[in-house]
């Protein structure tokens, strides 16, 4: 059996196929360029503490039993006011906790005015769960927050900045870090 003779398009038409999907392989890396995936979105820090967390030099906590002091030295490492090392779970727990400050948003953001009669005392925040302010180089904390009470589904942790009059709903994890911190760390 003698097979059919290729028509003549179809034998030019392969190897010019592979020649552009080669020469367009070849353009790509010659020009850097990759592939765009659209469905990704490009990661935005949203929490409330807006300076990068390695420019945090000073963290104070307090809780009304307990209160905590450490000062960053390093990239990741932190030490007591007096200058002794934490170990290195410790300081990686203060790092993450920071870092969670920077990365992770509000659940919710709840204005003044939609607070009108309702009971403070709900949100635990006169006597707060735990207080955590952070520090730059100067003396003056740029970002001081506390945690009251968990919200009624217990997901979510109310949570007020000093000078702001918003009340804000963040992830109950975020308040658990710091009190795990508190927990752990040195005393003053």
């Amino acid at each position: 059996m003698v097979a059919a003779p290729m028509s003549d398009w179809r034998r030019v038409a392969a190897p010019v196929a592979a020649t552009l999907a080669l020469g367009y392989l070849v353009a790509m890396v010659v020009s850097g360029a990759q592939p765009v995936q659209h469905q990704f979105v490009e990661f935005e820090a949203k929490g409330v503490l807006k300076t990068p967390p390695e420019q945090i030099r000073r963290i104070e906590l307090v809780r009304a039993d307990k209160s905590v002091s450490v000062l960053r030295r390093g990239e990741n490492g932190w030490v007591t006011p007096a200058g002794a090392e934490l170990d290195a779970a410790e300081s990686k727990r203060i790092s993450m906790a920071v870092q969670m400050m920077h990365n992770s948003g509000p659940a919710r953001e709840i204005p003044p005015g939609e607070l009108n009669g309702a009971d403070p005392a709900v949100f635990g925040l006169d006597a707060p769960r735990i207080t955590a302010s952070f520090y730059e180089s100067g003396a003056d904390p740029i970002l001081t927050v506390r945690f009251g009470e968990r919200n009624p589904d217990g997901f979510l942790q109310y949570m007020r900045i000093d000078r702001d009059n918003h009340l804000y709903l963040m992830s109950r994890f975020i308040g658990e870090a710091w009190t795990a911190v508190l927990d752990g760390g040195p005393q003053r």
